[in-house]
């Protein structure tokens, strides 16, 4: 089971959201982590018999705080007539091409960081 916590903070710009999630992110102790996912497991799952002490084997946490951001209004399909910031990146520039899994929809999978390199490849062999 996956919990994920995003970066959005709303009533802060979209600027300064990343940066206080991140702040949040690691000034947040492994133990507070570990109390509040019990707590929200309980909440979700109590009713149906759920216990923390016997339901729960271990908790993995991951704090990756240096691929996520906020996104802007935009960031998907662009705005005021412009493209998308992943439309522009998947663009050539000169002899350099992006290829990454998040250009596809910023979704980080391995199938979509293939498809992404073969395609930024292909690019840069249109050059050469």
């Amino acid at each position: 089971m996956t919990f994920y916590v995003p970066f959005l903070r709303p009533g802060l710009p979209i600027e300064a959201q990343g940066p206080a999630g991140r702040a949040e992110l690691y000034g947040t102790s492994y133990a507070d982590f570990e109390r509040q996912i019990v707590t929200h497991m309980q909440r979700l799952f109590g009713n149906a018999g759920f216990k923390a002490q016997r339901d729960i084997a271990g908790i993995v946490l991951n704090r990756w705080g240096h691929a996520l951001c906020s996104l802007p209004s935009g960031f998907y399909f662009g705005k005021n007539g412009k493209p998308s910031p992943l439309r522009v990146l998947r663009e050539r520039f000169g002899r350099i091409a992006f290829g990454y899994s998040e250009l596809h929809n910023a979704q980080q999978r391995w199938e979509h960081a293939v498809a992404e390199g073969k395609r930024a490849l292909t690019q840069i062999l249109e050059v050469l």
